[in-house]
């Protein structure tokens, strides 16, 4: 029974491994096609609010339909959509030169597909794991994801070099049919609900999501922790590349080495969390990987633009830190709330997190030209360091997991 659950696990993940591989490709191209046209903070700032802004709103919402209905299917669904909206991107690229505002309303049709997929494919694991695994499942899930975004730096700067735009965007729709597969193959279990009926009830079955959600005084507190820190962090994601290419004078190789270095990071971490699976009580860890990453954006914040090298060594140790309390926090979810509310749970708080980072991305966008990049990695290492002091000063976030 064991090994059936985990070929089934492995199955699912190496399909959507593929996916997201073609689809960070994609997107790191887009992303330098972007700053190469451009070289504008404010439009690559927007251009993660396009990639953001409807998934955070939908998922209020869509965490219904992962509890209702089967989640195999809603992902195959999505993972369809994605393909096909990459495969006009690469049809509208192939035709001429490419403006912004196709990129923006593909990154946004592409952020819909993710509102349905991404309850769901956090909800299946509890389904196939047993409970005590749930840690190092999530260490390995994030492992499979970080291998991906670990080879698509570099393997997205070969291709973006070396053969025309629409090609690199053309292999997201290629990764999205392995995905299929994958998810086709694995044969997830369907969570029963309410005698086998799944009548859709978008409003109820949201506000009973929220109400379990603010029921869990920890929960409710750890969510809003975590998007004070999507605040101060998302900016730092948009603005990698010109903080390599304005301030320490890189180019598309150096964008790549530190995007490499910091997958690198996330990948060794979360190979040690799948095999430690964290503190007995996943808060301390949690909380020490947070403190780490504030120390190391406060330190990216002040060092002189004569210090590249440190500032590719910071990057790997923030992808290390990362999936510490990334991976855990999911992994307290999927342990302690009831599976039939999950997807609904699981919804609201992506959505929370997701919503909030358009705060820090407009502040980015108005003011990073006027006040220089490495003001916001210090602005962000101190938001940082306050969310990890409030997780040890708040009662009932602390002890959460005792």
């Amino acid at each position: 029974m064991i090994k059936h659950w985990k070929r089934k696990f492995v199955i699912l993940w190496v399909g959507q491994a593929a996916s997201l591989l073609t689809s960070s490709v994609s997107q790191y191209a887009l992303v330098w096609y972007l700053n190469d046209m451009t070289a504008s903070a404010a439009v690559l700032s927007m251009s993660m609010l396009a990639a953001m802004l409807p998934q955070g709103v939908l998922s209020l919402f869509t965490g219904s339909f992962a509890d209702r209905f089967d989640r195999r299917a809603i992902m195959v669904i999505a993972d369809g959509a994605i393909g096909v909206v990459s495969l006009g991107l690469a049809l509208f690229a192939a035709s001429g030169s490419l403006p912004v505002w196709p990129i923006m309303a593909a990154l946004a049709l592409r952020s819909v597909g993710g509102a349905f997929h991404a309850p769901c494919l956090q909800a299946v694991t509890p389904l196939l794991a047993p409970p005590e695994l749930l840690g190092k499942c999530a260490g390995w899930s994030q492992g499979i994801q970080t291998v991906s975004f670990l080879v698509s730096p570099a393997l997205a700067a070969v291709l973006y070099a070396n053969f025309p735009l629409h090609w690199v965007i053309l292999i997201d729709t290629l990764g999205a049919a392995f995905a299929i597969l994958g998810l086709l193959a694995a044969r997830l279990p369907v969570l029963k609900v309410g005698g086998g009926q799944q009548k859709l009830r978008i409003w109820q079955d949201t506000r009973e999501g929220f109400a379990i959600l603010r029921s869990k005084r920890w929960l409710w507190e750890l969510c809003l922790l975590c998007a004070l820190f999507c605040v101060a962090f998302m900016p730092v994601g948009a603005l990698f590349p010109l903080m390599t290419t304005q301030y320490y004078g890189g180019g598309t190789d150096a964008v790549a080495l530190v995007e490499t270095l910091f997958s690198a990071g996330m990948l060794a971490g979360s190979v040690i969390l799948g095999v430690w699976g964290g503190t007995r009580n996943k808060m301390v860890t949690m909380t020490a990987a947070i403190l780490g990453m504030g120390v190391f954006l406060v330190a990216c914040g002040l060092l002189p633009s004569t210090a590249f090298w440190v500032f590719a060594v910071l990057s790997a140790l923030m992808g290390l830190s990362s999936p510490f309390f990334n991976s855990l926090f999911m992994a307290l979810l999927q342990e302690k709330v009831e599976p039939e509310y999950l997807g609904r749970v699981l919804g609201l708080s992506n959505a929370i997190m997701t919503l909030a980072s358009p705060i820090g991305l407009v502040a980015t966008a108005l003011f990073a030209g006027r006040t220089g990049i490495t003001v916001w990695f210090l602005a962000a290492g101190l938001v940082t360091l306050a969310v990890g002091a409030l997780a040890i000063l708040l009662p009932s976030v602390r002890n959460c997991d005792k």
